[in-house]
């Protein structure tokens, strides 16, 4: 854990440390792709939920932003059923995308340096028969990767240039530090 923390803070060129120190909440969450052939579970503790802004993200979704959940260890996510059906895609900045392989939706992604990992609440099995709504644990906290926005967001959730707690910007991007 500290080796992982020392190459955040030495290797790389935006700061991801303060994730590897947050505060979780516990999440035990199930979830499956659009066809149904993967099917997952997620129990660990849940970092934050944001709206991510990253190349990384945005490049393998086609949108932006993505709305993921940051869950700690990255082995809080178990396969269920149909493992034989995900597909590893190697991604942007050693990132690795697990996504099923007959219906092409995203299960996870995951840095190989960090030991967390990105969910997509999109894929949660919650609906009740009317609608999909999330609970509002799952909700969106706040903005990363600010900076590569695609336009401005006029909502009230914190904005990050990277991640928080240093980079905080208004909705234009303008610094507030």
């Amino acid at each position: 854990y500290n080796e992982y923390k020392s190459y955040l803070r030495s290797n790389l060129d935006y700061n991801m440390s303060n994730l590897l120190e947050a505060e979780g909440i516990p999440i035990d969450q199930d979830g499956r792709c659009m066809c149904g052939a993967v099917k997952f579970r997620i129990q660990g503790q849940q970092i934050t939920s944001a709206y991510c802004h990253c190349r990384a993200c945005s490049r393998k979704t086609g949108m932006a932003p993505v709305h993921v959940i940051v869950v700690r260890p990255q082995s809080a996510v178990t396969i269920t059923e149909g493992e034989n059906d995900v597909k590893i895609v190697e991604g942007y900045r050693k990132i690795k995308h697990h996504i099923c392989g007959s219906c092409g939706s995203p299960i996870m992604q995951y840095s190989v340096v960090v030991p967390f990992v990105d969910v997509f609440p999109t894929s949660f099995h919650i609906e009740n028969g009317k609608d999909c709504k999330l609970p509002e644990r799952y909700k969106p906290e706040l903005h990363a990767n600010y900076e590569n926005r695609h336009y401005d967001f006029c909502d009230d959730l914190p904005k990050y240039n990277v991640f928080p707690p240093d980079g905080k910007v208004d909705n234009q991007g303008n610094a507030l530090d």
